[in-house]
């Protein structure tokens, strides 16, 4: 009897480190007009961000269907493995549902679903954890356990260049946009209790980098755990925060980077920079 690990597009997983990880992937699929492309397997982030950029069309994402997990849930059923689902916030979109349905749908109890309350790099941590506790031979259902408990301590703190991807994609409010699209204005967002909330608001880049300092250095990093840089459509954009995190001793020492996708860059945009981490207890 294995363990199989499940999660979604959302996780931005680069897909051969998730075969190595013998992680599956459910995938969530964007739609450009009339087209559509399923996250990770037929659009690349390359492409994605192109598309986006040329704005012919606004994209729409949509979260799988149940029988997206079914198929896997029933193939663990047929092997007698136990599985363990890391799904995209419950509060941002339907894929938790989806999942939760197929559960009942498979009538097979040794599966166990859990919200992550994180998107992106986030997800990617408690999939990682969860790999690291199957391969210790943790049983299922403690593993569930043990990213519940994680998954509170996840900080995610990004730039991004206007919030008005947001709002189109009513992760945020109008109000909550507020004066987000005035001309070089920079929010600083994070995902709280797995939804979207805006943390910042600063006038230029170099403004709003000193906003992602500061709110690291109220919440610092537990380098226990892997840290990612996130960033979108260009990952030259490191070069705007990590020297000063070195400066400042801040610099994870297990630093990964994440390439933001398709799944959550249809809500952010181009232009994004931040990290994903887990909080240090003090």
């Amino acid at each position: 009897m294995a363990i199989r690990i499940i999660t979604d597009s959302a996780a931005d997983f680069d897909r051969e480190v998730a075969k190595r990880r013998k992680i599956d992937i459910v995938s969530l699929s964007v739609q450009f007009g009339s087209a559509s492309f399923l996250d990770g397997k037929n659009l690349t982030t390359e492409v994605f961000y192109k598309l986006l950029k040329e704005g012919k069309e606004n994209p729409k994402t949509a979260q799988p269907s149940p029988a997206d997990f079914l198929t896997l849930f029933e193939e663990a059923k047929a092997t007698g493995d136990q599985v363990v689902v890391v799904s995209l916030s419950g509060a941002l979109s339907g894929t938790l549902q989806s999942a939760s349905i197929a559960k009942d749908m498979c009538e097979y109890e040794p599966i166990y679903i859990v919200d992550s309350r994180s998107a992106t790099a986030g997800m990617q941590i408690l999939v990682n954890y969860a790999c690291k506790l199957r391969d210790s031979g943790l049983p299922a259902q403690d593993i569930a356990a043990q990213l519940e408990q994680l998954r509170g301590k996840i900080r995610i703190f990004a730039m991004v260049d206007t919030l008005e991807y947001l709002r189109r994609g009513g992760r945020l409010s109008a109000l909550q946009a507020g004066i987000g699209t005035v001309t070089k204005l920079k929010p600083t967002i994070t995902v709280r209790d797995g939804a979207v909330a805006v943390v910042g608001k600063a006038f230029g880049t170099a403004a709003a980098v000193k906003t992602l300092l500061k709110l690291m250095e109220e919440h610092p990093v537990d380098d226990a755990y892997p840290s990612y840089f996130l960033y979108t459509d260009d990952r030259s954009t490191e070069e705007l925060l990590l020297p000063k995190l070195r400066e400042m001793g801040k610099l994870p020492h297990r630093l990964h980077y994440c390439a933001v996708g398709p799944t959550i860059g249809t809500h952010v945009g181009p232009g994004v920079l931040g990290m994903a981490y887990v909080e240090r207890e003090r």
